[in-house]
């Protein structure tokens, strides 16, 4: 037993006598201070000697000395593999953080709309207000109309109209002209939304307007603007053809168009002295639970204003 281990000891001053030094210079040094067995010694068992190696406690690499690679962010991607060192990012992108240019949450590389805020539910795009786009049979049409009809037969929309005009103020309106959009909802949709006439939605808009927009209503607007030559523009045909069938107020067409006027004076229009780009929209609109808004957009000469308003039944509330 005594013979094995004198052999052990002296295979062991073997191997560490024959030893490569790769600085000689560093070794010299080493050994001025420490013994060679320190010198020729791995504490930290990460293959850099000690007297290579600068951190001898810590395990490091050799290509650095034996200290370990420093990381300023703590985000597990080293300082000089980060292309971020200062800020904590993930591996997948080099150690600096994704971006979330739109600022919604929702990061770039998950965000179908990574320039414009939106939700998860839309993949970072903005809420697409998406109403179905199939194609409704008649029978369809004839059950939403019906029970459209049934449910508003007591609005008095002659009252919403009083309610409408009498806040109405076009003070520095100088056009000769009132260009009245009359709004079905394909003229609101935006983004996303269903712009055919074979909606629900739709479907219930144009009855809204059609209803509102009587002879008695249309009458009462162009008689509130005595001086000024009215224009009503609405892409629902049938509110188009209504107006048109209409004989209490002066008409007079010019080039395929009808105009309104409460005196009968369409000096201007022969004069080609009016504003078409001075308009005056009233929306008719439904939210999901057929509670009707009407917004009123009135663009003056001054500004550009809307009252916002609710109506239950036969009360109408301004919300702004």
């Amino acid at each position: 037993m005594k013979t094995y281990f004198t052999f052990f000891f002296f295979l062991i001053i073997f191997f560490a006598n024959g030893q490569e030094i790769i600085d000689k210079e560093a070794f010299k040094k080493c050994k001025k201070e420490f013994s060679k067995k320190i010198c020729l010694s791995d504490e930290d068992g990460d293959g850099v000697l000690f007297y290579l190696d600068h951190c001898p406690k810590e395990v490091g690499s050799a290509e650095n000395d034996g200290c370990p690679w420093p990381d300023f962010d703590a985000d597990g991607v080293i300082d000089k593999d980060d292309a971020c060192p200062t800020v904590a990012g993930p591996p997948e992108n080099n150690g600096c953080p994704w971006p979330d240019t739109d600022g919604d949450g929702i990061l770039d590389k998950d965000d179908a709309c990574p320039t414009i805020p939106g939700i998860p539910a839309e993949e970072g795009c903005p809420k697409k207000n998406f109403y179905p786009s199939h194609s409704y049979s008649k029978e369809e049409l004839d059950e939403i109309r019906k029970k459209f009809l049934e449910k508003t037969k007591n609005f008095d929309y002659d009252k919403l109209a009083d309610f409408i005009f009498n806040k109405i103020d076009l003070k520095g309106f100088k056009s000769k002209m009132i260009t009245l959009e009359i709004a079905s909802f394909s003229q609101m949709a935006g983004c996303g939304q269903d712009r055919t006439d074979y909606s629900p939605t739709n479907l219930r808009v144009n009855l809204a307007s059609e209803l509102f927009w009587n002879e008695r209503n249309f009458t009462k607007f162009v008689n509130k603007f005595p001086s000024k030559i009215v224009f009503p523009y609405s892409e629902n045909e049938d509110v188009n053809k209504k107006i048109q069938s209409f004989k209490k107020i002066y008409s007079k067409k010019s080039e395929g168009i009808t105009f309104y006027n409460a005196k009968n004076n369409f000096k201007e229009l022969d004069n080609k002295q009016i504003d078409p780009y001075k308009s005056f929209q009233i929306y008719i609109f439904f939210q999901g639970n057929d509670e009707i808004f009407v917004k009123v957009n009135e663009n003056s000469d001054l500004e550009r204003k809307y009252f916002l308003l609710q109506a239950k039944g036969n009360t109408f509330i301004q919300l702004n």
